[in-house]
């Protein structure tokens, strides 16, 4: 518990800028994109274990944090990271007009969203509506699948982007899209969180599908005594 609260202390004194950034001293894309995801697992894993879904947003101009969320769907299903964020951020820069569609009060075209998961299709289409530029992730919605959470909608996030049209079906400019960056530390948080979902019915499920040699594969790679819950 105290770590949960220093963390989220630490996270939001990041977004008020009381104390340096750690990321905000780089200039590489790469290694800023690996430093805010790192932000993005920690406070997943800090805040909800069972379901460590991070997401930071940042602005990518200044290099600054705008604001963050973390998967609540012990509250609520439908509060994935990225919902949880946008609502913090509506709430900490409110439209100065009370016109939040046409006159938000951040500029989203200059932020980029961090997740430790794939965005699904609710969040990339709420990604899509507040116009952000860029959309960075690690883990892929077929490995969170895979590691026991099967209830997913697997649909590309491209293909969602994709399809964005406006009158007479004229494309419009989607999100800038990054993945895998973390991957490996994501998919070893992810593997881990749901390991009590693979019961019995998974493996037949996998063995079915041929798809046993996965599961063989990422407990090898993975093991879940180095998670820090368990520790």
């Amino acid at each position: 518990m105290l770590s949960y609260i220093f963390l989220i202390i630490y996270i939001v004194s990041l977004v008020n800028g009381q104390i340096n950034n750690p990321c905000q001293s780089l200039s590489e894309i790469q290694d800023i994109d690996e430093c805010y995801m790192k932000l993005a697992l920690d406070l997943g894993l800090q805040r909800n274990p069972r379901a460590p879904f991070g997401t930071i947003i940042v602005n990518h101009v200044k290099n600054q944090i705008s604001c963050l969320g973390v998967n609540e769907n012990d509250k609520d299903i439908l509060s994935h990271g990225e919902t949880v964020a946008f609502k913090n951020c509506t709430e900490l820069y409110p439209s100065p007009t009370n016109d939040d569609l046409n006159n938000p009060g951040l500029e989203w075209s200059d932020q980029t969203l961090y997740t430790t998961g794939e965005p699904c299709p609710m969040c990339a289409a709420q990604i899509m509506y507040r116009n952000v530029k860029r959309v960075v992730w690690a883990t892929s919605t077929k490995d969170v699948s895979k590691s026991g959470r099967m209830a997913q909608l697997t649909i590309d996030i491209h293909h969602i982007f994709n399809s964005m049209k406006i009158l007479n079906s004229t494309p419009v400019d989607s999100p800038i899209i990054q993945g895998g960056i973390l991957k490996e530390k994501c998919d070893h948080a992810f593997w881990c969180a749901f390991k009590e979902y693979r019961d019995e019915a998974y493996i037949k499920f996998m063995k079915d599908t041929n798809n046993l040699d996965y599961v063989l594969e990422r407990n090898s790679k993975f093991p879940c005594v180095t998670i820090p819950w368990h520790v």
